[in-house]
């Protein structure tokens, strides 16, 4: 017994007429009731009540019906399951994300389209730095990763999709004397102590910053290291130092901050997308869709350049 028989016999079943079954199949009337009275004899039972003038179902086949049309239907559903899965739009999909592109507007608009497009997908947001990432991506843990490059990829197992360069601004407590002018100079940082994220866990950042800090003539004194953005922001805000920050942190109004353009060097922090190279994933493949869609639309925008 296969499929094929359970619609002949729904649709017998329905019509209870064999001509007019045969019409609704597309097929002759002799096959069809050749293919009935095959399905009888591997059953054992009749299911239908046939004269010259009707046809009826019998009790074993008014029973069988109900049977065959739950089957055909689960059957569709499966069918429509698997072509939804391998459209990416089931199945889970589990995100990682820095600290500070979280605050970068383009990661929620991105995940907000991939939410909005394909809402069936389980999606799981995951709070881990550039350095964890990529174990966590070739481990399985997380299937993609918004982060800030280098990604530590030795054997090329990794996909990095750049997004955009960020520009670094500084982040001075009130109370500094820089902190009135609408620009400031790094230069004019240069004896004050610096608050840095360690480059243990964002080796990307922290050499970008030190670099800045030798084109504008100096090295800086690191006095504090902090692993999270929202810790670097409340150490300046309690006067322990300056530092260097993507400009999306300005988001973080803490009371005590404020955050002024660089004048004199114009360092940027990149962001990027990290996932497995050649993953079969759909709902992976679908997320990187939605992110080149989204980068194809902020090509006008100024903070991708």
């Amino acid at each position: 017994m296969d499929l094929r028989h359970l619609r002949y016999f729904v649709a017998v079943a329905e019509e209870l007429h064999f001509g007019r079954a045969a019409e609704r199949l597309h097929i002759a009337q002799p096959p069809l009731s050749q293919q009935i009275k095959a399905l009888e004899t591997e059953l054992g039972v009749r299911l239908f009540h046939r004269t010259k003038r009707r046809v009826d179902l019998t009790e074993a086949g008014r029973l069988f019906l109900d049977e065959a049309c739950a089957v055909l239907a689960r059957a569709e559903r499966a069918v429509t399951t698997a072509q939804r899965a391998g459209r990416g739009e089931l199945g889970r999909l589990a995100v990682g994300y820095t600290g500070s592109t979280a605050y970068n507007p383009l990661v929620p608009r991105i995940i907000r389209h991939f939410r909005e497009s394909f809402p069936t997908v389980e999606l799981t947001l995951q709070d881990m730095h550039t350095m964890e990432q990529a174990p966590a991506l070739l481990e399985g843990r997380i299937d993609v990763g918004f982060c800030r490059p280098p990604v530590p990829d030795p054997d090329g197992l990794l996909s990095i999709l750049p997004l955009l360069e960020e520009p670094l601004v500084a982040a001075l407590p009130a109370a500094h004397p820089q902190a009135p002018a609408a620009t400031v100079t790094l230069a004019g940082l240069a004896h004050d102590p610096f608050i840095l994220y360690p480059r243990a866990i964002g080796p990307g950042l922290f050499d970008r910053i030190v670099a800045a800090c030798r084109e504008a003539g100096f090295s800086p004194r690191v006095t504090q290291q902090a692993p999270q953005f929202a810790s670097i922001v409340g150490l300046v805000a309690a006067g322990l130092g300056v530092a260097l920050v993507p400009t999306c942190l300005e988001q973080l109004r803490a009371q005590g901050v404020v955050y002024r353009p660089l004048a004199d060097v114009h360092p940027t922090s990149p962001m990027a997308v990290a996932f497995r190279r050649g993953d079969r994933s759909p709902t992976a493949k679908a997320f990187v869709a939605v992110v080149r869609e989204a980068l194809k639309a902020d090509t006008s925008n100024p903070a991708l350049t």
